[in-house]
């Protein structure tokens, strides 16, 4: 399984929770709002095999006045977890297209925590010195339902500047990933990454740019494939 094939998994996870709790997008939509995804937290032990029967499981856990917190989690055939997701979600005016209050009526079915402070995320590190570079252009085929890209295509984008070599030799253990702004149809974005070595560790560093402006962030611990644990 890729790393975009899951986030696209727990996002169809997410959308069947919603629709078994009657809060449809239209029903959303309806205060204005959507929700949108800003940052991914992946602890992986390992990625499932290709034809591997999997279960997901997902829990909205938390929520304040403008954040959302929500975990996931991925079992392997043999029913042992592989991989947890934390994730921090945001309500956005569809009008606007920025933060907006979250609306009360959209969290209640959840019966989730009403706290002050969500969970805290770490913010990604910045690149030093960048390895390698490259353009893409946005295709109608990249756009949402949020007529934004695709919170998936920004992993494509990251991953696709990596060798050959190293991918087929490595799985990641840890994904820290920031999502800054949004990237419209049309746009033109630069993908950078930087390779270096921490505690012995490999870790990658993506950075995402429109226009200038840092899209998306993100830092990838990998391991030799076979020895994420």
């Amino acid at each position: 399984m890729t790393l975009p094939m899951l986030l696209n998994m727990i996002i169809l996870v997410s959308e069947d929770q919603n629709i078994d709790l009657g809060l449809t997008d239209q029903f959303i939509l309806s205060f204005g709002v959507t929700w949108v995804v800003i940052q991914y937290d992946l602890e992986i032990d390992h990625l499932p095999k290709t034809d591997e029967h999997i279960t997901l499981q997902t829990q909205p856990s938390s929520y304040n006045k403008f954040f959302a917190f929500r975990e996931y989690w991925v079992l392997d055939e043999a029913g042992n977890q592989c991989i947890s997701i934390k994730s921090l979600w945001v309500a956005m005016n569809v009008e606007q297209r920025r933060l907006a209050p979250i609306p009360p009526e959209i969290v209640a079915p959840y019966h989730s925590e009403a706290v002050r402070l969500t969970p805290r995320f770490k913010k990604p590190k910045k690149i030093e010195q960048v390895t390698a570079s490259r353009e893409y252009r946005i295709r109608y085929s990249d756009i949402d339902t949020n007529i934004h890209v695709n919170n998936t295509r920004y992993l494509d984008w990251m991953i696709d500047l990596l060798p050959y070599d190293f991918l087929i030799s490595h799985q990641p253990a840890h994904i820290n990933l920031k999502y800054d702004n949004e990237v419209r149809y049309g746009n033109t974005i630069e993908s950078k990454y930087e390779r270096l070595t921490i505690d012995d560790q490999t870790v990658t560093r993506h950075e995402i740019y429109n226009n200038g402006n840092l899209a998306a962030v993100a830092n990838f611990t990998w391991q030799p494939d076979g020895e994420v644990d």
